[in-house]
């Protein structure tokens, strides 16, 4: 069984990754069947907006975790109340850090902010964090993500995250200090809105900006500690033997590397395999051996697996842990 998919260090996580139309939720799904067959506790989530996870199981989903089989539970996760609970969670702690803000209606702020450039990167990675908070539940935490460029955004936010937050925070204890330096001139800084006396905090110790700021900083390096860890996170990207996926595979690969996230295996889908020739689909196989040829140079100490392409959709618990025993036993 390959190695890289089972749990070390407490739980497991698997990044499933690849372009729309691959087949990565078929092989998320047949993965996640077979570890539960195995004996391990597995959960499936599926983070990509086109839910298809629920079709390939051939049942209802939601985003609480559903029984489908013994150790094998799966959600779908929505992206519009992700972004609303996200939006909800950054108003909160706005409101804590700048009470006297109470007095300015901020909901409208919010409203515009949930149409903002990146809001949806930030709204999965916050759902991905509180997965891993709660990742002790599980052997393995598997993830059907959105399509290649929607999910390396994601990957990316903690590294990101942490420069922006450190220097969030040098910003801040000069701002603090500046304080410290006009109270010994000035006195206390006070002021009061509508009847309420505010003092502005000098100290990290009771600035709330600070706090946020650093507590923060613990999230987004817990998320970071976990999908950099080969102990905890393997990423498995599915293509199929065309150029294009093929480059964005490629492409997916130096990103993930630049980032320090580990990456595993590439699962090359539907494979054409004929016993004799077929003159109507030589170019197609031409095509296909070429890209073979490609990755097998390209891909260089990385594991290929080669799943034949089936002669039907493989849906429901028996076909995928079929194929999911294809692609965890090496």
């Amino acid at each position: 069984m390959r190695e890289f998919l089972l749990p070390k260090k407490g739980f497991r996580t698997i990044f499933v990754i690849g372009k729309g139309g691959v087949g990565k939720t078929t092989t998320s799904a047949a993965i996640a069947t077979a570890l539960a067959r195995r004996g391990y506790r597995t959960l499936i989530v599926s983070l990509d907006p086109a839910h298809n996870l629920g079709d390939v199981f051939m049942v209802a989903l939601s985003d609480k975790p559903k029984k489908l089989a013994e150790n094998l539970y799966a959600s779908e996760l929505d992206m519009e109340k992700l972004i609303k609970a996200y939006l909800k969670h950054l108003e909160n702690n706005l409101k804590n850090m700048y009470r006297y803000l109470t007095v300015i209606n901020l909901e409208k702020y919010f409203e515009v902010l949930s149409f903002s450039p990146g809001i949806e990167e930030y709204a999965t990675l916050e759902a991905i964090r509180n997965i891993l908070l709660e990742g002790d539940e599980w052997d393995i935490i598997v993830f059907d993500t959105p399509p290649t460029g929607l999910t390396l955004r994601v990957l990316a936010l903690p590294k990101i995250s942490l420069i922006w937050a450190d220097k969030l925070i040098e910003i801040r204890r000069k701002i603090l200090e500046r304080r410290r330096m006009i109270a010994k001139i000035q006195g206390e800084q006070k002021f009061v809105i509508e009847g309420q006396e505010f003092v502005l905090p000098k100290e990290e110790e009771e600035d709330p900006v600070m706090k946020e700021l650093k507590k923060y900083r613990e999230e987004i390096e817990f998320v970071d500690k976990v999908i950099t860890d080969p102990n905890k996170t393997s990423v498995i990207a599915v293509m199929n033997p065309e150029m294009l996926p093929f480059y964005e595979t490629e492409r997916a690969r130096e990103s993930l590397k630049k980032f320090g996230i580990p990456f595993n295996l590439v699962v090359v889908n539907k494979v054409i395999t004929l016993e004799r020739d077929v003159p109507e689909i030589r170019v197609k196989l031409d095509a296909q051996r070429k890209v073979l040829e490609e990755i097998t140079s390209k891909f260089g100490g990385i594991e290929i697996l080669k799943i034949p392409m089936f002669p039907e959709e493989p849906r429901g618990l028996g076909w995928l842990e079929k194929l999911g025993g294809m692609v965890i036993e090496g």
